[in-house]
């Protein structure tokens, strides 16, 4: 039986970054996964979809060329080229996270995981022991139970990468980041997109007018969407469910051991990640939402810091930023402006359009805005953008809100010209 200071039981994101941080202070540890390190975002999610993403975008610039008074043929497009991008794109970062592991002396133990007892592991016959251990097995694709999943025209977003071909249509059930950008991707190729949303927007958890606007550029597109309808009867060639997701807390003994789980199979845990025993955390997308791999990176970090007593700071899930890689991008953190009506908390609210931004005429991409809320005393309450760069630009109120920085220390920094970014300071200046 081998022994370990940590076990963390997940590979990706908020399981590696808890390893390697661990590794650092000097502690023994041990990484198990019984699929590549790296989770769903490396493998299926987060990397691939922006890769395939980017080829939607060079093939739209493509066609657009004639704007930049630039002549081009007719584009022809090689599906499986574009598949194999992405997994090259994969390959390429699995191989870093293999040689941090390696350069860190982090034990890795490719295999599934199930608990003896609370010191105790068993992976394919092999017995590790650990003082503490962290769970970081991530979530699954949720099931229409009114569809037959086994059929190989319904899909999961990791089904995409199973593509041979493009599809001709297809229905995309739930219109949040995941089923927009997947709209986006496959409407740049030619496939007939329907849109199905169950609520009364798209992207149900922005900003209304970031909603509205998104879903009017959808519309130019030929997008079909409709909101405020379950799925019924679909004809399409293919049916993408992206209704969310559920806690991977199955099948690893943690109901052996006492460990409690509450809906959607998502682990319990305090304030600082741990459960109800004593030794044992959990963090990431097994815990609950925000389902974001920046959360759950943040979250490895900080339990291990709060193991080795480090007193970490506390994560502050009012300032976690939410990304959406359409075109245009969404970025947005904080409060929406229904959410401070529904709280009546009194706010300013500031907007500027990019056909205003010097940057963006420059280049062509004048879609979408940038809308600040803001307290009556200038601190951020709410930043929500739409447009080119928008996953760039939301960081900078990501520093501010976590550092309670004002209005004015944001006026006070120069923001350089001509730059998207700059936008930022435009809106702001509203408020002198």
């Amino acid at each position: 039986m081998k022994k370990y200071q940590l076990i963390v039981v997940g590979g990706g994101p908020g399981g590696y970054t808890a390893a390697f941080r661990a590794a650092e202070l000097g502690m023994s540890v041990a990484i198990v996964d019984d699929n590549d390190l790296g989770g769903v975002c490396l493998n299926w999610g987060c990397i691939p979809t922006k890769s395939l993403l980017k080829n939607a975008e060079v093939f739209e610039l493509i066609n657009d060329a004639s704007s930049y008074g630039i002549e081009i043929g007719k584009p022809k497009v090689h599906f499986d080229k574009i598949i194999d991008k992405t997994i090259q794109a994969r390959k390429r970062l699995s191989k870093g996270l293999h040689f941090q592991v390696r350069k860190l002396g982090v034990d890795f133990f490719p295999g599934f995981a199930s608990f003896i007892n609370q010191n105790s592991i068993e992976v394919d016959g092999n017995t590790l022991h650990g003082d503490t251990f962290i769970i970081a097995t991530g979530s699954k694709a949720k099931h229409l139970q009114s569809l037959d999943h086994s059929s190989k025209n319904v899909m999961t977003a990791k089904d995409i990468f199973n593509l041979k071909k493009l599809p001709k249509s297809m229905t995309i059930i739930g219109a949040g980041a995941i089923g927009v950008e997947f709209a986006y991707f496959f409407n740049a190729f030619g496939t007939n997109i329907t849109l199905l949303e169950a609520q009364e927007n798209i992207l149900p958890n922005e900003d209304l007018d970031v909603s509205q606007w998104m879903h009017k550029v959808l519309k130019r597109k030929k997008i079909d969407i409709q909101t405020n309808t379950l799925a019924t009867e679909i004809n399409d060639e293919y049916v993408l469910v992206s209704i969310g997701v559920e806690g991977n807390s199955k099948g690893f003994g943690l109901n052996k051991i006492g460990i409690e789980i509450g809906p959607n199979q998502h682990i319990k845990v305090d304030k600082d990640g741990k459960t109800n025993i004593d030794n044992i955390y959990a963090v990431g997308d097994v815990v609950g939402p925000p389902w974001l791999a920046h959360v759950s990176s943040t979250e490895g970090l900080y339990v291990v810091e709060h193991i080795s007593k480090l007193n970490p700071k506390k994560i502050d899930y009012n300032c976690i930023p939410a990304c959406t890689y359409s075109k245009p991008e969404i970025g947005s953190i904080g409060l929406s402006q229904e959410m401070l009506d529904k709280d009546g908390i009194d706010y300013k609210v500031v907007k500027s359009f990019f056909n205003a931004n010097g940057k963006a005429v420059a280049s062509s991409s004048t879609e979408g805005f940038i809308k600040i809320l803001v307290s009556k005393d200038n601190y951020v309450l709410g930043a929500h953008i739409i447009g080119s760069n928008a996953t760039e630009m939301i960081s900078e109120f990501s520093l501010a809100m976590r550092n309670k920085l004002s209005v004015e220390n944001i006026l006070d920094s120069i923001h350089p010209h001509p730059t998207f970014s700059e936008a930022i300071f435009e809106t702001l200046m509203q408020l002198k």
